[in-house]
């Protein structure tokens, strides 16, 4: 399962979730709802890029640096994903989104 989540926080980010690999704030996350791992009620993939890390990085983010990711979808085709991401004030992003990616 994918998961869409906001940064949080208002314009500019002020509290650098985004970029903060220790929150979910501002990622795109990726869990197993068909397993759990360490008490959860969900498992974290084998691939995702952070998954037994030392660090105290969060397992379950696949992709980090967004502002507020509001659609996402795989093409069938390729099986890409893509995400619309809110910008500050004049400008939307649309991204290709890939496994350990910075967006932001």
């Amino acid at each position: 399962l994918y998961i869409a989540v906001g940064d949080g926080g208002s314009g500019g980010d002020p509290q650098g979730n985004g970029q903060n690999r220790k929150q979910l704030l501002g990622k795109i996350l990726r869990i197993d709802v068909n397993s759990q791992t360490g008490g959860m009620n969900y498992g974290i993939p084998n691939d995702n890029p952070y998954k037994g890390n030392t660090e105290g990085l969060r397992e379950e983010i696949y992709a980090y640096g967004m502002r507020n990711p509001w659609r996402f979808s795989f093409d069938h085709a390729t099986n890409t994903l893509w995400a619309g991401d809110v910008g500050q004030n004049l400008i939307e992003e649309v991204d290709i989104i890939e496994k350990g990616g910075n967006y932001g």
